[in-house]
């Protein structure tokens, strides 16, 4: 049933995603953003008529029935709209970050799967609802406004909310945060994360000898971002350049960066990468030198399963400034409890009537999930389960040329994708959400 009804309706799915990635919404673009959102909420007034829909206090999208059972099982689906930035000129002719290009196989455009390839499937369930292909049933939707680079994460509002303003199951609340979960294979294979790194990122404002010795000292510490307080005019510069991508995938001792801060002079001026924009591994590293020493103010992230207590540990004695919130920053495993469950039978109940690998792992990145698990009601947690799966695509490093999510040429691929869906709606079938 599901596979005819996505295979016949599948061109829908797809034009939500393309009308989503036509419009840029890079995480400080506000405007377009807010625009986005509206799109989005229109098709949610348009589709679902027995939902209550609207905009909490930091700008999330809400929908949720006006009729829920809460002695049920109750699942809220989780995208984010905002995007990274991009340049133009790091993508491959004929792909540009906000031109969509399509053929056959692919999208290729900014945020096809990071995250709009999960915001265009909730869209495209509510289509198929007004169209009654299928009833929905104890299912929220959330389209978050900002997910990406430095800040708070407006996730942390519905996290808050749960049990207040959103509603809580007396039996067991999912979480399932619609990520780029899906790697291009045959068969595809799509990765369930039950938890997540932590992602602290820092700003240190110091001289690039004394931060040659911080980064020697943190270890788990990656550089990200760094440039000199002061502006220097006309200064000539000489263009260091790697290959991009998340901070999450590429380790500090592959990062060209971190290579040349510690191998700087004293009177060296080095600048690479956006402080707001800490999630991605800069693509060009310019260099020079001046009379004098010059503070330099550097980012770096710890991606792992450190503690607040253990990073806090970390950087003692180190002036520093948390570019976010270290409470939303430390990760979870939830795996034990996910084991438990009866979600991990439908899993792997759906993973034998689908054409899809399934392998369970833990995110080397960070999602929603976290901000949303870190600020939920302590009470509220034995029963609720955050997984991360979604249909967007990951990173296609072998391809040529490369297909990077968060960095050059993001491509989503159909077919993969497709099969995705088709498994996420038989999941959401056994747990009586669609019928």
């Amino acid at each position: 049933m599901e596979k005819n009804i996505i295979f016949k309706n599948y061109f829908y799915y797809l034009q939500y995603l393309k009308d989503l990635a036509s419009l840029p919404t890079v995480l400080n673009n506000s405007k377009n953003i807010k625009k986005a959102l509206e799109i989005c909420k229109k098709t949610f007034q348009t589709n679902l008529s027995n939902y209550r829909i609207y905009y909490d206090k930091q700008n999330n999208l809400i929908a949720f029935p006006q009729k829920i059972d809460l002695h049920k099982d109750l699942v809220y689906l989780s995208a984010h709209i905002d995007t990274v930035n991009a340049n133009p000129k790091e993508w491959d002719p004929p792909f540009h970050p906000w031109k969509i290009y399509e053929n056959e196989k692919e999208l290729v455009g900014r945020g096809v799967n990071d995250c709009k390839a999960g915001v265009a499937f909730q869209l495209f369930l509510s289509y198929l609802t007004k169209n009654k292909l299928i009833n929905l049933n104890n299912l929220v939707f959330t389209i978050t406004f900002k997910e990406e680079g430095a800040g708070k994460k407006t996730s942390i509002e519905i996290g808050k909310e749960i049990g207040k303003t959103l509603p809580i199951s007396k039996k067991s609340t999912y979480l399932f945060v619609l990520e780029n979960n899906v790697s291009v294979n045959n068969p595809p294979l799509l990765s369930i994360y039950s938890g997540e790194r932590g992602n602290f990122v820092v700003k240190i404002i110091d001289y690039l000898l004394n931060l040659q010795k911080i980064i020697r000292k943190l270890k788990h510490w990656n550089p990200v971002s760094i440039f000199p307080t002061k502006t220097i005019k006309n200064q000539k510069w000489q263009i260091k350049k790697q290959k991009g991508g998340h901070a999450c995938s590429i380790p500090r001792e592959k990062n060209l960066l971190t290579k040349i801060i510690l191998e700087s002079q004293e009177n060296s001026i080095i600048k690479a990468g956006d402080e707001k924009n800490f999630a991605v591994i800069p693509t060009e590293i310019k260099i020079s030198k001046d009379k004098n020493p010059q503070k330099h103010t550097l980012v770096i992230s710890n991606r792992s399963f450190d503690t607040i207590k253990q990073v806090e540990k970390q950087l003692k004695g180190i002036q520093y400034k948390a570019l976010k919130d270290f409470s939303i920053s430390q990760g979870f495993n939830i795996e034990s409890k996910f084991l438990k469950n009866k979600i991990y039978k439908i899993l792997e109940k759906c993973k034998n009537e689908s054409e899809v690998k399934i392998k369970y792992i833990y995110n080397i990145g960070g999602s929603d999930a976290t901000g949303i698990y870190a600020t939920l009601n302590p009470k509220f947690k034995r029963n609720f389960i955050p997984l991360i799966m979604g249909p967007g695509s990951r990173s296609q490093r072998n391809k040529n040329p490369q297909r990077l999510t968060h960095g050059k040429n993001e491509t989503f691929d159909k077919e993969s994708g497709e099969k995705a869906i088709i498994y996420i709606i038989k999941v959401l079938k056994e747990l009586n959400c669609i019928n």
